[in-house]
């Protein structure tokens, strides 16, 4: 057991996942099944109440031990992850629920890059991710882990055209979809594709619902199978954006 090196992608059978303490309880059933422990990341009154509990939304694993957190990170949790020998940061941004004040977090790290809005990202977390030699690009969509599903650390698939044309630039094979209206997200009329899925173990993605509900399921599914990513559904019929399934001990 140990810590996730390159964030987001494990090597081995993942031990911890954050996940928003909403996710539908016969999702953590099949997770813990799978001998996975969860880090239920409860709601914050610092975001819109339908992705308050995203753990996309208040945390960002820089890689190894490394691990930002919003400021007012539940000292519960926190005490548990410096029981595992995490070194946590808290961000010096206080979240707030109007865009662009919910974002500062929202980073999408693929390898050796990062994706943000730089405008808006945490100076802490801007400062580690220096630090840690990983390069931060900037790009106008503000909610960018949101709009990202990690595949390898080389790919990724996005429904963000200005996302897509960045990373493509930067020698990142991206599949552009359109909007994937299917998702669910309530309150909202639809979630985004990185809030649906999360690497449980080397080259295995689960997702929060079926992939088949979405719109381009066979497109995902084709993609994933180019870059030899496996998956399995936590649910039978629909797809929702939980903030993503975060990997962090292995």
């Amino acid at each position: 057991m140990g810590f996730i090196n390159q964030t987001l992608f494990p090597e081995k059978k993942v031990s911890l996942l954050a996940v928003d303490a909403r996710l539908e309880s016969n999702m953590k059933h099949k997770l813990r099944v799978r001998g996975l422990e969860l880090l239920e990341i409860p709601s914050h009154n610092g975001l819109q109440t339908p992705v308050s509990g995203h753990p996309d939304m208040q945390m960002l694993h820089i890689r190894d031990d490394i691990l930002v957190c919003q400021p007012q990170m539940p000292e519960t949790l926190m005490e548990r992850l410096l029981k595992i020998g995490f070194s946590l940061h808290p961000g010096a941004t206080q979240l707030k629920p109007a865009y662009p004040f919910d974002i500062a977090y929202n980073v999408a790290i693929i390898g050796k890059v990062a994706f943000h809005n730089t405008k808006h990202t945490d100076p802490v977390a801007k400062e580690l991710l220096e630090k840690c030699s990983i390069q931060l690009l900037h790009v106008n969509q503000g909610y960018t882990k949101c709009s990202i599903l990690p595949v390898t650390p080389e790919s990724f698939i996005t429904a963000d055209l200005s996302i897509a044309r960045v990373a493509s630039g930067n020698g990142f094979d991206v599949l552009l979809l359109p909007p994937q209206t299917n998702i669910r997200l309530k309150s909202l009329n639809y979630g985004f594709i990185g809030g649906t899925a999360g690497f449980i173990n080397k080259n295995l993605l689960a997702f929060s619902g079926k992939l088949e509900a979405l719109n381009d399921a066979e497109t995902v599914k084709a993609f994933l199978m180019k870059h030899g990513v496996q998956w399995v559904d936590l649910g039978k019929e629909w797809i929702q954006d939980y903030g993503g399934l975060i990997p962090l001990y292995e």
